[in-house]
């Protein structure tokens, strides 16, 4: 599958500065209270859960001695210009020659409007830029800076919704990277700003144009001083008509559970119908059911329930199709690995299998041209596609690449003789195909340039054995020269929760660390989604030490196949992924060098006390600390309550966002407060903080770049690999 063209990459080299082993470090002191939670009469010290309170004077004055650390720190690296270098030519290389954009433009050629995003300068946060499809310059729309509450404020365009049909346009802003948004709407006729403006959504909410107005969701205005932790209560679904006013939106529709540990979710699959999974109270009794309303200009609300099942049954349904009067449903109910239904659309819990569960795990069920779909499948390192009739029966299957994903691979018109899709890979840019809607034959659709020689790498499959016996898969992807000696600098990535499998993806960051002779590795840990539902819930609630293990298992194997030692691992996991790596190494810091967690929550036992962390989802993952087992459980493996007196642990980086809502940066202080005071101070504690940035990062170019200099930097420091 060589579609590629390849030039070999320019390499150069830089000596980099280590840090002596037997170096001390000095970290401040910190004001401790006394305070203490108690937990089934277990009482337990929480000195620094002052910290929890964003606006305590004490918190400032510690964040900046915290920044003096990391600048002394950053004063030493001497590779930051020459990493900057190397990572910018493979962006504007390979962005330059990606055909993502097109690909999707083309897409949509049938869209009366054009709109992208423009930043003017690095610094700040991106304009709103449209045109008519064939007109050749853009005019600005949303002026970013209109929109900022304060000299403090950085907004964002978060998401934007068009009805061409009225040549209207709605924007959501997003205030420094919280959940919370508003809308605001704009004529794009003559490119002005309307009155109207609405509040309290968030990134969950939905937003749909019917007529000249739209359906959206809300919560409650939030009142406390400490608004930006408070659980989203109150949730709703409005309609609001262009020119009237906001507050006397009618409510369609409330969410039955008003503690705001159940919100609705909301599926839009094209024409007049909208389906909410959502709680039901039957009785005293709470179900979880999927249901749907016809959109209409009267605003009038009838919710038909297809489904309901006891909220007990750890299943869920997703529409995906409507057909006449049936909806093709995706499940895990008594299928772990997913099978798909078809439901009618008038009577509840009437329906019969579609397709049938297979020994491989379903990803995805699209739509895939007239009268067809497409069912997106996994097996260990392969993606597989079954094309199916109308009535389930399969048509055709096609399989790809080993260590490959395929993606994109739908087509919603009914009227096209060909379609679209690519392929993606740890080690090249995304692969771009055409494919016959009437034979299946694919060809590519154009010649992707990289600075590299992709060949000289591969991604290998492998599996290795945890704590308890189990096999768990893990990629590992590297250069093909490599030599199996145990000085391997080696970069492992977690994440292993809520079902979610980290699938092959192109990062040109580790694509840089695997060209400098690093070893990425992968493991699929239980948590995550790789062998379907049943493997997510060996690594969920009180099953989370599994996933713990599995972790541990993976760099334990890496020494033992001789790719690497202790000395030569890092491990870099992201909010779940975060607390994934922070406890592993906590647990055995003998095997582990160095460990980038960001945004992870590491408090375990006030998780659910702090905005989503209280919501069913989260509650299901870990568990709650009013439930005495729970508890327990949470106590034994929650990073911040397992830092042991004088203990060497790997050296941490820790990233967050000073704005995260949706895991609070307060995890991130209240652990390096507690690393800094028990733990030996021969390691380099140390924590990065993104400006003005939520749970999805940094926000303008500069931070981005910052941010990705900083932590590289780092990466390549600490395991000593010369750029």
């Amino acid at each position: 599958m060589n579609y590629l063209r390849f030039f070999v990459f320019f390499t150069g080299s830089v000596c980099l500065i280590h840090a002596a082993s037997c170096q001390l470090y000095e970290y401040p002191n910190v004001p401790k209270d006394p305070t203490e939670n108690i937990y089934f009469n277990d009482t337990v010290s929480d000195p620094y859960q002052w910290m929890e309170n964003a606006n305590d004077p004490r918190l400032s004055s510690w964040l900046l001695n915290q920044k003096k650390i990391s600048k002394k720190f950053r004063r030493k690296q001497k590779n930051e210009e020459d990493l900057k270098a190397r990572l910018s030519g493979i962006y504007s290389f390979t962005s330059s020659t990606a055909s993502s954009n097109y690909v999707k433009e083309k897409r949509m050629d049938s869209s009366k409007y054009v709109f992208k995003r423009q930043a003017k300068f690095d610094n700040q946060t991106p304009d709103l830029l449209y045109k008519i499809r064939n007109d050749k310059e853009y005019k600005t729309l949303v002026k970013i800076k209109n929109h900022k509450l304060d000299k403090n404020d950085n907004p964002i365009i978060a998401e934007w919704s068009v009805s061409e049909e009225n040549d209207l346009l709605a924007v959501q802003i997003a205030h420094n990277g919280v959940d919370w948004r508003e809308t605001f709407f704009y004529n794009l006729s003559d490119g002005k700003l309307l009155k109207d403006t609405l509040v309290n959504l968030r990134s969950t909410s939905f937003l749909i144009w019917y007529g000249r107005g739209v359906y959206y969701s809300s919560f409650e205005k939030r009142t406390t001083s400490n608004e930006s932790l408070e659980l989203p209560r109150g949730e709703r679904l409005k309609y609001h008509e262009i020119g009237t006013k906001a507050a006397d939106d009618p409510v369609v529709y409330y969410n039955q559970d008003t503690t705001g540990a159940n919100p609705l979710v909301f599926h839009y699959l094209g024409g007049k119908k909208v389906f909410i999974s959502h709680p039901l109270l039957v009785k005293k009794k709470l179900y979880k059911a999927l249901g749907y309303f016809d959109l209409n200009a009267s605003q009038s609300f009838l919710l038909h329930d297809i489904v309901a099942i006891p909220k007990n049954y750890d299943s869920n349904f997703k529409p995906e199709l409507i057909i006449g009067d049936s909806v093709i449903i995706s499940t895990d109910w008594n299928s772990p690995n997913r099978r798909v239904l078809i439901a009618n659309l008038n009577q509840l819990n009437t329906f019969r299998e579609f397709i049938p569960e297979y020994d491989m795990t379903l990803l995805e069920i699209n739509r895939f041209g007239k009268n067809k779909v497409a069912c997106i499948y996994q097996k260990e390192d392969r993606n597989y596609v079954t094309i199916n009739s109308i009535d389930g029966k399969e048509i055709k299957l096609l399989s790809f690449p080993k260590g490959k994903k395929v993606n994109s691979f739908y087509e919603n018109d009914t009227t096209k003789k060909y379609s679209d899709f690519y392929v993606s890979a740890f080690y090249h840019p995304n692969l771009w195909y055409q494919i016959s809607l009437d034979d299946f034959t694919a060809k590519p659709s154009e010649n992707v340039i990289i600075p590299y020689d992709h060949s000289k790498i591969e991604t290998r499959y492998i599996k290795y054995k945890s704590t308890d016996g189990t096999e768990i898969p893990m990629y590992i992807t590297c250069l093909k020269s490599i030599k199996l000696n145990k000085k391997n600098p080696t970069l492992i990535y977690g994440y292993g929760g809520y079902g979610n499998t980290i699938s092959p993806v192109f990062n040109k960051e580790h694509l840089l660390w695997v060209l400098k002779g690093g070893v990425l590795a992968i493991p699929s840990v239980r948590g995550g989604g790789a062998k379907g539902s049943a493997w997510s819930q060996m690594g969920r609630r009180l099953n989370k030490q599994n996933a713990i293990n599995d972790f541990i298992s993976a760099a334990e194997y890496l020494v033992e196949s001789k790719y690497t030692n202790p000395q030569k691992i890092a491990s870099n996991g992201g909010s779940h992924g975060g607390m994934l790596v922070t406890a592993a190494a906590i647990q055995r810091p003998d095997l582990f060098h160095s460990v980038i967690a960001e945004s992870g929550p590491y408090d375990m036992l006030r998780f659910e006390q702090f905005t989503v962390g209280g919501i069913s989802a989260n509650l299901n993952e870990f568990g709650t600390t009013a439930n005495r087992t729970d508890y327990e459980n949470l106590k034994s493996y929650s990073p911040l309550h397992n830092i042991k007196e004088g203990v060497k642990y790997p050296n941490f980086l820790l990233i967050t966002g000073d704005s995260d809502d949706r895991v609070p940066p307060l995890h991130s202080f209240k652990f390096l407060a507690t690393l800094q005071e028990k733990a030996a101070n021969s390691s380099l504690y140390q924590i990065y903080v993104i400006p003005d940035a939520g749970h999805q990062g940094a926000l303008t170019n500069e931070d981005w770049v910052d941010k990705i200099l900083f932590k590289y930097s780092y990466l390549y420091s600490q395991l000593g690999v010369e750029l």
